[in-house]
């Protein structure tokens, strides 16, 4: 026992001479007792890295989006669509009591009432107001709708204003079918500019304001002194863009977009891309198919996440969201998207990733509240997804 001890005392102090592995701040990383006693960073572009990848849409509803477009852009042309319920003014009160009131119909004036999202003030945009028939389709298409859009359906045009958000528009109280005609009323706007753009307002199914009608009424006599407001929001709204947004074509993926889409893709990745190496920048390379769309000058983040657990469409992601990548794209934007993904690498390389599927899921941020379409290049295309890795070696421990 003496010998043992002693012999482990030389040891120790040995040791603690030799320093053992020591940081020093003003030289490059180093260990006595390691085989590779410096830090090598390298870089290493991976190909061929997606071996599927697979788009599904109607993850937010256009009945959810909390926006319509009107749209005269070369990329996207959109109209939007309102249907009003019928109003019937044949009586009101005054909130200081409940006694009813006998109103004068049709109302005295009639506003329509939008509040603006987003909109291009360089190029002065315009609204016109289109009739459209009570009973009109909500499937219908932009092709179909543009039957309405003619000047003998003209209701109004309206400048969208510079600064401000809110904006009225007189309306014809003829406008107002009586309520034998069913008491409906139904708009399409859309937008004209000196240049194309897109204005978008308002849908009323976030926090935002919702487009309305805000009837001005008083009462026959003898309480004709007697008024009312009335303000109606839409019992549907909507809007249609060309071209439609259907699955993309062969070779290429897509996100965001209203109905959005996601996208889910599988990796093929080596050894090298997750355990074997420390993981210092991990970049998914995605090539744009076609120019990003979303609001005038606007931009939005494209999002990944990891899979808990691989389910296509109804895929299940990773709980815990500080393990996800993104980038920040603009709209007009060509070339190629760098989408930092370095931490979902890193989740992959613990103990607790190691069995987690190497799949990503690809959307927008945040979907729903903004137009956000983008197309990549996907795994069938020349310009396939491809990773570039930089990394540290790790050290190689040894006898000194």
């Amino acid at each position: 026992m003496a010998r043992t001890f002693v012999w482990r005392s030389v040891v120790l102090a040995a040791l603690l001479a030799g320093g053992a592995c020591t940081e020093k701040l003003t030289s490059p990383g180093r260990c006595p007792v390691c085989v590779n006693s410096t830090l090598q960073m390298a870089d290493t572009l991976l190909t061929a890295i997606d071996s599927a990848d697979l788009t599904a849409r109607g993850y937010v509803r256009m009945s959810e989006a909390t926006f319509l477009a009107a749209s005269s852009l070369d990329s996207m042309k959109s109209v939007i669509l309102l249907r009003f319920s019928p109003v019937e003014p044949d009586t009101f009160h005054r909130v200081s009591d409940t006694t009813l009131y006998h109103a004068v119909a049709p109302p005295d004036s009639v506003q329509g009432v939008l509040q603006v999202l987003a909109r291009d003030s360089t190029v002065h945009p315009r609204f016109v107001l289109y009739r459209l028939p009570a009973n009109f389709d909500t499937a219908l298409t932009y092709a179909q709708a543009q039957a309405y859009f003619v000047d003998s359906l003209l209701v109004d045009t309206a400048a969208v204003p510079d600064t401000g958000s809110n904006m009225t528009i007189r309306l014809p109280t003829t406008l107002v079918a009586p309520p034998a005609d069913s008491g409906v009323v139904a708009l399409g706007i859309k937008v004209i500019a000196d240049a194309p753009t897109l204005v978008a307002i308002a849908s009323g199914h976030g926090s935002a304001g919702s487009p309305g009608l805000a009837y001005y009424i008083h009462g026959q006599p003898p309480q004709d002194t007697l008024h009312a407001n009335l303000n109606v929001a839409p019992a549907f709204s909507a809007y249609a863009q060309s071209p439609d947004l259907v699955a993309p074509p062969a070779g290429v993926f897509s996100i965001g977009g209203v109905p959005s889409a996601h996208t889910i893709m599988h990796l093929v990745l080596p050894k090298l891309a997750v355990d074997s190496v420390n993981i210092v920048r991990g970049t998914l390379l995605l090539r744009l198919a076609k120019p990003i769309v979303t609001f005038p000058h606007d931009s939005f983040y494209v999002r990944a996440y990891p899979l808990l657990r691989d389910m296509g469409p109804k895929s299940v992601l990773y709980p815990d969201t500080t393990f996800s990548g993104g980038a920040l794209v603009r709209d007009g934007q060509t070339g190629t998207v760098e989408l930092d993904i370095a931490p979902i690498l890193r989740l992959w390389g613990t103990t607790t990733g190691d069995s987690l599927p190497r799949v990503i899921e690809l959307l927008v941020y945040s979907e729903g509240n903004l137009l956000g379409e983008t197309y990549f290049e996907g795994h069938a295309s020349a310009a396939s997804p491809q990773l570039r890795l930089t990394y540290v070696k790790k050290y190689e421990y040894g006898v000194p």
